[in-house]
């Protein structure tokens, strides 16, 4: 009987949850995320002295460029863990946890003793009115502020500025890389505009009209910052003159968007941007032609023209190669100006990109974007 006893025992455990290995719960079916050890958050950050005491006066600056994403602190001194990698963050968090204090803040004083340029949003105006002179008094930066709560304070933010610059440029002295360059921030511009609601291959049968939308405004940019005088070049004279276009002509067969094409010469590439809706039929090309106005129609308002109509204090060339801060005052009130926050962040992102292309891919200094509640604000 015991040496029955003592099989059944010995065998019993074959199979049973004894037999198998000690391993992780679902063996990471359903993940393997765990909290960092000691010894992996010293390999993975940097551990850098967090004095902005001493950092507004010149001394101890911090050399490593990046993002603070904790800290240790002990008896009279703080040290931030900054991660350095090229990394995106998202930080989730109810109203009145400390967001924007105990995180935004502390971040923008490391970014200007870091010396990086940086562009935030800013929902209340507190940011800017908070750390604004901070940067500009102790660190030397540039501020520029895109106020949308009071566009008549505003900095200006001229869209086609880039491509009055270099279409001057070209003017002035025939180089062929400056008209490339006039060419290329026109196209930019143009795809920012169509773009915002989304990429145009996801429009199905109207990604046509879209496309075409997109070398048609490009084109009317070309034309604007060619051929108006400085105070006319804005993105309002470009929804005017292509809404006089589409006006009844006095030649048959003949629209006034195709009589003014005609009057430039063959090569020009502002004929080649409009090529698609030049070379279509007439209902065809007034629909080419409404689809551009109503992605201009969102520009039509007094206290945005405060803003788009004049010279602009944000050049994105000299913000990526000086200290420079951008900050965009939005109101949550008021939706309606939010779609101008997507289109600066898009159109600064591309003209970034084409700076880096030419600095063989890289910015000498690394660039922040602090979307400061950026899930209720805009949409892009």
């Amino acid at each position: 009987m015991l040496l029955v006893m003592g099989g059944i025992a010995v065998l019993g455990d074959v199979g049973s949850m004894k037999s198998f290995k000690l391993k992780q719960v679902g063996n990471g079916q359903y993940g393997t995320a765990r909290f960092a050890t000691k010894a992996e958050i010293d390999r993975t950050y940097k551990h850098i002295p967090y004095t902005p005491a001493l950092w507004r006066k010149g001394d101890n600056l911090p050399k490593a460029d990046g993002l603070i994403v904790g800290c240790h602190e002990t008896a009279g001194q703080m040290t931030a863990l900054v991660d350095d990698a090229d990394i995106h963050t998202l930080m989730i968090g109810a109203s009145g946890v400390g967001k924007t204090a105990n995180f935004l803040y502390p971040n923008i004083e490391y970014c200007c003793a870091a010396g990086m340029s940086f562009v935030t949003t800013d929902s209340k105006g507190d940011l800017y009115r908070n750390t604004a002179t901070i940067a500009e008094k102790y660190y030397g930066y540039n501020i520029s502020v895109i106020d949308l709560r009071n566009p008549t304070r505003s900095s200006g933010y001229n869209m086609l500025y880039l491509v009055n610059k270099y279409m001057d440029l070209y003017k002035k002295d025939g180089k062929l890389e400056y008209k490339a360059k006039a060419e290329k921030f026109a196209k930019i511009t143009a795809k920012t505009i169509i773009s915002a609601g989304g990429d145009t291959s996801s429009m199905g049968q109207n990604a046509y009209f879209y496309e075409a939308a997109e070398g048609l405004i490009a084109s009317v940019i070309l034309i604007i910052a060619e051929f108006c005088p400085p105070e006319k070049r804005h993105i309002i004279s470009v929804f005017k003159l292509i809404q006089d276009l589409l006006a009844p002509s006095n030649v048959k067969g003949k629209s006034k968007f195709k009589l003014l094409m005609d009057k430039l010469p063959g090569e020009h590439k502002a004929r080649w941007f409009a090529g698609a809706a030049l070379n279509s039929s007439e209902q065809a090309m007034n629909s080419v032609m409404s689809t551009a106005m109503s992605r201009l129609n969102a520009f039509l308002d007094s206290e945005l023209e405060q803003i788009l109509c004049f010279d602009t204090s944000i050049d994105v060339e000299h913000f990526c190669s000086r200290k420079s801060a951008i900050y965009m005052v939005l109101p949550e009130e008021d939706a309606t100006k939010h779609f101008l926050i997507s289109l600066i962040f898009q159109q600064l992102y591309r003209e970034m990109l084409t700076v880096a292309d030419e600095k063989g891919g890289q910015l000498d200094k690394r660039v922040m974007f602090y979307m400061d509640e950026i899930g209720s604000a805009t949409r892009s």
